[in-house]
Formats: structure tokens, sequence, C-alpha cells
């Protein structure tokens, strides 16, 4: 068919970056670049702030005097921003793991309620959320090969709430933590200062920010790309709560700073790409 992909050689896919895309893709360092990267992840992945439009086919058109290396240099800096992000989400995971297991026994009876029973989650949840939730947590656990959960499989008759907040997938923790007592939920409110106009503690906020963390946490570790990664519209149907625009302003001075300095960084890299392609228009 006419659309089919075919296999190129490396250097066939030099010569098509050179003839179709007007691409300077010449000699090694070059060629390595798409030996270690890979045609498709290096330009379908990294070639939009190099496009100026397309022609009438459909096919993207170039900045004249592109270069791989410019394209290669995209890449490097994503590689590096995901780095970077994936070191400190990391860090934000664990503690809020780690306090919300706390508050949630401190509120149910200091671990007397069990995490598995319903009783020990908010009364303002469904009971099928609650359920699914516990349901979730249960077949995680029982899929887990750590060692601390097989010794406690074997050596005791429950899972305790640290270990099972500990193995559970980001997602069914935010799912538990939902579900959780008011007092939960408000107490990591008020820890990470999130609140709403009337200054009570914003449990929408706080659930949205932890999506949106898990979704760039996982295109950190599965190595796609993040320099572009935007917050999608949510369905009006969603219980999870995403970041909207609205709610950016609530946070604290010092995120809005530690947020601006690194897309600032990025917008000055992308703005010298754009700078130097200009001057050869």
């Amino acid at each position: 068919m006419a659309n089919d992909k075919f296999f190129l050689t490396y250097n066939q896919q030099m010569k098509k970056l050179r003839k179709d895309k007007k691409i300077d893709c010449n000699g090694t360092p070059h060629k390595i670049s798409l030996v270690r990267s890979g045609y498709f992840n290096m330009i379908n992945g990294y070639k939009t702030p190099f496009t100026c439009g397309t022609d009438t086919n459909g096919n993207h058109i170039y900045f004249p005097n592109t270069s791989l290396s410019q394209i290669n240099s995209l890449k490097k800096f994503d590689e590096s921003l995901r780095i970077f992000l994936l070191k400190y989400i990391t860090q934000v995971e664990e503690e809020v793991r780690t306090l919300t297991g706390y508050k949630f026994d401190q509120c149910n009876d200091n671990g007397k309620i069990p995490w598995y029973e319903t009783n020990a989650y908010s009364s303002n949840a469904t009971l099928q959320s609650k359920m699914n939730t516990i349901s979730s947590a249960y077949s995680e656990l029982s899929k887990s090969k750590s060692e601390y959960v097989q010794f406690y499989m074997k050596k005791h008759e429950q899972i305790p709430t640290w270990i099972m907040i500990k193995v559970v997938n980001f997602s069914t923790f935010i799912d538990v933590l939902h579900n959780s007592k008011p007092n939960v939920t408000h107490a990591i409110c008020k820890l990470y200062s999130m609140y709403d106009s009337n200054n009570l503690p914003n449990v929408k906020l706080l659930i949205g920010s932890l999506h949106w963390l898990r979704r760039v946490r996982n295109s950190c570790a599965h190595n796609e790309r993040v320099y572009c990664i935007h917050q999608t519209q949510a369905r009006s149907n969603s219980a999870s709560g995403r970041i909207l625009d609205p709610y950016y302003s609530q946070l604290p001075t010092s995120y809005s700073r530690c947020t601006k300095k690194i897309f600032s960084i990025f917008l000055c890299i992308l703005n010298t790409f754009f700078q130097k392609k200009n001057l050869h228009q």
C-alpha cells in the first residue's frame, strides 16, 4: 500500500532526511545518532519545534538549515529533563505515600480498623469505589515478589497498611488516598498548603496534582517525551480531579518559582534553536 513504511538501512534513512525533509544529515556522528536513538524516536519524537508548516501532501516542512544535530540536541535536553524530574518525583511519591500510610492508621483507631475493611474509608465514598480500591490493592499485593510482602503473607495473618501503601501502583495509591477519611486527605492538604478560595483543604487539587505527577513520572520511567507533555482535558464525569489553570495560582510561591525556573530554562533553549533558524531564512 502507498502509506506502508518499508525497512530502510541507516544510509537510506540519512538519504531520506536529506532529500525528502531537507535536513542536514551527513557523516558518522549523524549515523551514530540514528543507530543509538532510532529514526522514529528522534525524528517523529522531536521534529515539531523544527517544522514551519506542511505541504499540499500533508508532509512537514522544516526550517531551512535544520540539521540532525539540532534535533539530537533537543532529544538530549529531554533526556536530562526526564532524569531531573524523575529524581524529585520519586522523592515526593515516597514522602506522600509514607505520610498517607501513617495518617490512615492514625485516623482508623491507630490501625485497629484494617485497610481492607470498607469502614476504614470515607463515608462519602461509594461502596463500589471503596470495594474497587481494596480489590485492586489485594490483587497487586498478591502479585508482588518483594521479600517483605512474601514474609508477611507467610508469617502473619494480614498485611499492614504501610506495606500496602508502599507496594500498590501509584494510581491505586491515589485511589486509596482519595477514598480515605477526610481527616487523612485534609491532613495531607494542610501539609502541602493546598487550600481553596475559602481557605479549606483542597482535596481536588491534591488528587489532581498526584495524577499529574503520576503521568509525568510514567513518561519519565518509560522513556517518553516530557519536554512537550501537557495536561489533557479531563472528562466531565471524571472523579479524579485534574489540575486546571485556576488551581495553579493557589500553589505556594515556592512551587511557582520552581516550576517557572524549569520552564524558563526550557524556553530559553528552544528560543536559541529558533533564533539560529531565523538567521538562515
